[in-house]
């Protein structure tokens, strides 16, 4: 009698001590969960509000197009910046949204051609100097690209607007052409070249601070 007396006050003991362990660890495991989702959000406030790619975000879903592409420009991702002009920022039609692509890809491709660590054959003035007109002539873009998506927006007659289109279609043509002229000289001065050489391409480089006035009497020319 006395040892079944024993044997389930035992048995309540270990009953408690199993209850006690899982409330323990339940607790622990609240917590933990409580952690994870508090650095969660953390993480994804730091994000919205403070990395580029974030604020972009933020920027584009309240149709600030001109600055989300300048701070998907800032923060170096090409790849995200090319995304967000082709999946995020309305075109009032196709041709001119391939245009746009077109341009802001030959721009990004000079530049990474221009500041390429592994090739040591470019003078330093010549990928500097490239350097700061390709981000200025990416820069002069998002304008345009503003203007161009609230034409979208408004929902107007493409045809009202028709010459005006047609006009940034072919500065970016001209644009888009003149970066790939650049790159390709690039080429030619990686295998060796003479101080005429790099001259014409320092000159070639030049023309796109004329490119750039011209964007922005395009985006004048759309705003009036």
């Amino acid at each position: 009698m006395s040892q079944e007396s024993s044997g389930g006050g035992a048995g309540w003991l270990i009953g408690l001590a199993v209850l006690a362990a899982a409330v323990y660890f339940w607790r622990i495991s609240l917590a933990l969960v409580a952690l994870a989702v508090l650095v969660g959000l953390l993480g994804w406030l730091a994000y919205r509000f403070l990395s580029k790619s974030g604020k972009a975000q933020t920027a584009m879903e309240g149709h600030d197009y001109a600055a989300a592409l300048q701070l998907l420009q800032d923060g170096g991702d090409g790849d995200q910046l090319i995304s967000a002009l082709r999946f995020k920022v309305p075109f009032p039609g196709e041709t001119i949204k391939a245009r746009m692509l077109a341009a802001v890809k030959e721009l990004l491709a000079l530049q990474d051609a221009a500041t390429d660590p592994a090739n040591p054959h470019l003078p330093a003035e010549l990928r500097e100097e490239i350097d700061r007109r390709t981000r200025e002539s990416l820069s002069s873009l998002w304008p345009l690209c503003q203007k161009l998506a609230l034409v979208t927006r408004a929902k107007v007659n493409p045809e009202a607007v028709r010459e005006r289109i047609e006009g940034v279609t072919q500065q970016l043509e001209e644009l888009a052409a003149n970066a790939e002229t650049t790159r390709h000289q690039l080429a030619q001065l990686t295998l060796g070249a003479t101080p005429l050489e790099i001259h014409e391409a320092t000159e070639q480089v030049g023309a796109m601070k004329w490119q750039v006035g011209e964007m922005q009497r395009l985006d004048a020319m759309l705003e009036g």
